[in-house]
């Protein structure tokens, strides 16, 4: 471990000193938060922060105990630098803490700490430099071994990221979000066993992933809540599920049961700031309880 201080159960292995051996190779940057990684090219003078209104910094995390300003990197080449800005939780490099101003070097496997500022309820969240081939392949095995081991699924910080990196290029074209579930799960698992809840979640994300398509997005967000994103306008990502959720009620799982889903679906068009994605995910939260409301097996747009 290279700090006490972190909460992280990530080690990485002994540092290769050096710059890239091609030219081809960009320096990669992994934000480990909450239990997730997120892979970053650093490219440039790039921003790191908490997303606010709709100011997206070019390193987005979306940890509340993340500073909305907190620092920024620049890359020439091969050499990273780190310049810490004034903040609340400070930046921890080689086991102190960065002054306000204060720019180091970064070399392949260096570090960076930010400690949450609730030492109690908070997590704290690590960066990692990678500059070269087999740093940046470890590291990417490592994030693949992050997401959900039973779906394959990313988390839900890590669908924030993705979408707060794309939702500009979304404003001229048809996007919805979608909150989905499973209808009376809990009582699949009671009655049928956990595997059997677990074969149900499976199947679910193969129809998911086949649903939202190579343009599109899902994460696991908890439990058998599943976000996602559709590249169509609210009406036809409502056709698309409701398609899907046929199929699935008509399929047996495991020769055993049949299961139904809801949903709500919001198109990002129709909200005041489209950069807010907690907002749009209340918003298609609020229309899957109308789903439920309903009866449940419907998708309300």
């Amino acid at each position: 471990m290279t700090d006490n201080h972190t909460k992280f159960l990530y080690q990485t292995p002994e540092r290769y000193i050096g710059r890239p051996a091609a030219a081809s190779i960009k320096p990669r940057l992994f934000v480990c938060c909450e239990h997730e990684i997120m892979e970053f090219v650093l490219e440039g003078h790039q921003r790191l922060g908490r997303p606010a209104e709709q100011e997206i910094p070019d390193i987005p995390v979306t940890n509340r105990y993340l500073s909305r300003d907190h620092g920024f990197f620049e890359t020439d080449g091969g050499l990273v630098t780190y310049t810490a800005a004034k903040t609340t939780n400070g930046t921890i490099f080689r086991r102190r803490q960065l002054e306000p101003g204060e720019r180091v070097e970064l070399w392949d496997g260096d570090e960076l700490i930010v400690p949450a500022s609730d030492s109690e309820n908070g997590v704290d969240i690590l960066l990692v430099c990678a500059i070269v081939e087999n740093r940046i392949k470890i590291w990417r095995d490592m994030r693949l071994a992050s997401r959900d081991a039973l779906t394959g699924l990313s988390g839900r910080n890590t669908f924030r990221t993705w979408y707060l990196q794309r939702y500009r290029r979304f404003v001229d074209d048809r996007c919805s979000l979608f909150m989905l579930d499973i209808d009376f799960f809990k009582r699949i698992n009671d009655v049928y066993g956990h595997s059997a809840g677990d074969a149900a979640l499976k199947y679910l994300t193969e129809q998911l992933l086949l649903t939202v398509a190579s343009d599109g997005y899902v994460c696991r967000w908890g439990g058998d809540e599943f976000v996602g994103i559709i590249m169509n306008d609210a009406l036809n990502a409502k056709l698309a599920l409701e398609e899907m959720s046929e199929r699935i009620a008509a399929t047996r799982i495991d020769d055993r049961f049949n299961m139904t889903i809801s949903a709500g679906v919001v198109d990002i068009h129709t909200v005041p700031d489209p950069g807010d994605v907690d907002a749009i995910v209340i918003r298609a939260d609020q229309m899957l309880y109308q789903a439920k409301e309903n009866g449940k097996n419907r998708i309300e747009a």
